[in-house]
């Protein structure tokens, strides 16, 4: 489902920040032409809901360009805007055919760099495995065919080994900087599978919030999370903590939580999601709670924060209220001891 945007664009000029040759320039425009990118009027274009896809493919389209929003689109996992951005100082040289033919033609020499940018653009992002040290690029196409060895009707097995990650990172040169900076999901699928250290930090970082992305297990991290119902989304417990909306749940263990709480069924955005929360000075926790993950921020961090933001401090206030006067006989009890026990809930 989608809802249209109308009247949300701008002109501008992206500079030229690579500073590469036209000849090497043009090998990673052909990789966006074979997969994401079009052509409106003869010009280069890019739609994606993707913020770090428009500064990747401008990168290689810099000069004038208009951006335009196009819609809001509603999936499972939430809301996504779509972006379509237009080149004004680049004519369309290929046809898609052809840029794919090319991009297969460069790989049988030996050139790795088109291949990278339609990784970036249609290439399939099997994070698991690579952890696994299942190591394959894998191009999803039309007609897989044109790329060489078809494993299905729309997915072109382009090259496996970790070798073949090394190569293809190799070809992205100063562009990897940018991949960079711009945490470029698909990017860190190669560091991943080329960069042990990089490769181990993300390992522990996983294993500390709880996802254990290795070994594929997963449970929860105590025995307050356990008691967790995710029926339960009261809109009056709607609250905004570091610019994640998330939820109020009164936990009925022995002594008594509550948490603020937010879920999602892609453990790559429970991570960010949990980032997002640590900037904050906050202690995020993320566990699964199949078929979703539950990032969460227990009683102590969600009280400090009540007391340097009213906002949050009256949300919490009207909702053990409302808990204590219509819960269940364990909610109210629950409630009640937590305006009880902190006094400035009472004065919200």
């Amino acid at each position: 489902m989608y809802i249209s945007i109308h009247g949300i664009s701008a002109p501008t000029h992206f500079p030229d920040l690579l500073k590469l040759p036209r000849e090497r320039l043009e090998l990673f425009q052909l990789g966006w032409r074979a997969s994401d990118e079009s052509e409106v009027g003869s010009r280069p274009c890019m739609e994606t809901t993707q913020p770090w896809q428009v500064f990747a493919w401008v990168a290689v389209r810099y000069g004038e360009i208009y951006t335009y929003i196009n819609s809001l689109k509603l999936t499972r996992r939430g809301m996504s805007v779509a972006i379509r951005t237009t080149t004004r100082s680049w004519s369309q040289r290929w046809n898609k055919n052809e840029a794919i033919s090319l991009v297969a033609d460069y790989l049988r020499r030996g050139e790795w760099a088109p291949l990278l940018t339609m990784w970036l653009g249609d290439g399939k992002v099997e994070r698991e495995k690579v952890l696994h040290g299942n190591y394959k690029i894998v191009i999803v196409a039309k007609e897989p065919w044109r790329l060489g060895n078809s494993i299905s009707t729309k997915e072109a097995l382009i090259a496996s080994g970790k070798e073949a990650f090394r190569r293809l990172r190799e070809s992205a040169g100063v562009y990897g900087e940018l991949l960079d900076l711009l945490r470029a999901h698909k990017w860190i699928s190669i560091k991943l599978a080329t960069e042990d250290g990089f490769r181990a930090a993300y390992k522990l970082k996983a294993e500390k919030r709880s996802i254990d992305v290795l070994r594929g297990e997963y449970g929860h991290n105590s025995s307050e999370t356990s008691t967790v119902s995710h029926t339960e989304r009261s809109r009056k417990g709607a609250v905004m903590v570091a610019g994640v909306a998330m939820y109020l749940h009164l936990v009925s263990n022995r002594g008594g939580s509550l948490f603020a709480k937010r879920y999602t069924r892609d453990p790559r955005e429970a991570l960010t999601i949990a980032e997002k929360l640590e900037t904050a000075g906050l202690r995020p926790n993320v566990v699964r709670s199949s078929p979703k993950y539950m990032v969460y921020i227990a009683t102590a961090d969600l009280f400090k924060l009540a007391e340097k933001d009213e906002t949050i401090r009256r949300t919490i206030a009207l909702y053990l209220t409302e808990k204590a006067k219509n819960g269940t006989p364990r909610q109210r009890e629950v409630a009640r001891k937590l305006l009880q026990r902190h006094p400035l809930f009472l004065s919200s």
